[in-house]
């Protein structure tokens, strides 16, 4: 009877292996060692960079990562699987034996570092590049011994990853039969600029089958901008008034409504976060044998953010991305600065999580949605209860969370 239980939970276990979400390939593209101009910090030493791309991939059918809209209409690899890809930008200390063993992990905002207020300095996208002495003497996080990890999430950060901005490559979702998948998209433009760039394309270019309005204030009606006020360009990417070079009216208020087409999945970049800081934590090497280059070494990963990416932790929260595939946890705490108690809007169809409401914009976005606080609350106007922490209670892998407000929130 031993024996036969033995072998049921090794094969549990090689079948929870093969069905594992997972890193399955690390590229180093640029390795900095020493970093920051080769400055010692005392009692842990020269610090290096590692920049790089990582590959992964999901199981659309583990339950872990069914909560991603359109995760089953994503195109699949051979194994069945859903592939990804994204940016990476790591400093660590050379000699790992005299960090601290911990990492402080920041999901970039909008494909930008910001984690240049906790660090007393090195604010900039590219901080391994800083070569101040006095600067770096004053750095917090080196000082201690942190490892500091950053890695694209972010469709809003878009696709050109020069200049250190982290970027996801994310799959787009398509029929089941293989055609494009069509949809209503929603744009809110108060910029001054002659061109708006939208965030998908458009299913077809015919302006009968979108509305673009405009209003000076947000109580005001808004008023219809007929079709020879404004037009696409030639490949449907942007929108501009006519006659072409116009410019929209700075602080005025401009809504685009039309049929887009190829959603990308972008749930995918809360996988992505989870899986990444989980093979950073827990494992050797990737698929190729590539080793991770900080196996074996951290014992706790904090994250600290600004704005926009604490939101996605909010949900990331929510949904339960803070349990790896191995069943561990992957954060053990988390510094919320400006992210409230908003989510963000990212995992619904046609989504754009660099949207965030203000007092006069952006407020017709999912973005403000129960449950509002980690613990179990009522909503007065469902009737729901529940809280941010409810999945993580189930599995014991909730961290500890510090919140702080500022005027905005």
């Amino acid at each position: 009877m031993r024996i036969k239980v033995a072998l049921a939970a090794a094969l549990l276990l090689v079948a929870a292996s093969a069905a594992d979400a997972r890193i399955t390939k690390l590229t180093i593209i640029t390795k900095e060692s020493p970093t920051f101009g080769g400055h010692t910090f005392p009692g842990v030493g020269q610090y290096e960079k590692l920049v790089g791309k990582a590959y992964g991939e999901l199981d659309p059918n583990d339950p872990k990562n069914a909560v991603i809209v359109d995760i089953k209409l994503a195109p699949r690899n051979a194994r069945g699987k859903v592939e990804y890809a994204f940016d990476f930008y790591i400093l660590k200390p050379i000699d790992l034996s005299k960090g601290n063993h911990k990492a402080m992990y920041e999901p970039p905002n909008r494909g930008r570092k910001t984690h240049g207020s906790l660090n007393r300095g090195a604010a900039t996208n590219d901080p391994g590049s800083v070569t101040n002495a006095q600067e770096l003497a004053n750095l917090f996080l080196p000082a201690r011994g942190y490892t500091m990890v950053w890695s694209g999430w972010d469709f809003s950060a878009g696709t050109d990853n020069a200049n250190y901005n982290t970027t996801i490559t994310l799959p787009v979702a398509k029929n089941p039969d293989g055609t494009s998948i069509t949809g209503p998209s929603y744009e809110y433009i108060v910029t001054g600029d002659t061109a708006y760039e939208l965030n998908y394309l458009p299913a077809t270019l015919d302006q009968s089958k979108a509305t673009l309005t405009h209003r000076a204030r947000l109580d005001d009606v808004p008023q219809a901008v007929p079709a020879s006020g404004w037009a696409y360009d030639a490949k449907g990417t942007t929108i501009h008034l006519m006659p072409q070079g116009t410019r929209f009216t700075q602080g005025d208020i401009y809504e685009f409504s039309y049929v887009a087409k190829d959603p990308t999945v972008n749930g995918v970049g809360f996988a992505a976060v989870r899986d990444f800081n989980a093979f950073l934590r827990y494992e050797k090497a990737d698929d190729s044998g590539t080793t991770n280059p900080m196996a074996g070494d951290i014992t706790r990963i904090y994250t600290e953010v600004s704005s926009q990416p604490g939101r996605f932790l909010n949900d990331y929260r929510t949904f339960g991305f803070n349990q790896a595939e191995n069943g561990k946890i992957v954060f053990d705490g988390m510094l919320q600065w400006i992210a409230a108690a908003d989510g963000i809007n990212m995992n619904s169809r046609f989504s754009q999580p660099g949207r965030t409401e203000r007092n006069r914009q952006d407020q017709l976005y999912a973005e403000g949605v129960f449950p509002f606080a980690n613990q179990r609350v009522k909503d007065p106007i469902t009737g729901k209860t529940a809280g941010r922490y409810d999945a993580c209670m189930k599995t014991n892998t909730c961290a500890l969370a510090m919140e702080i407000y500022s005027a905005n929130e």
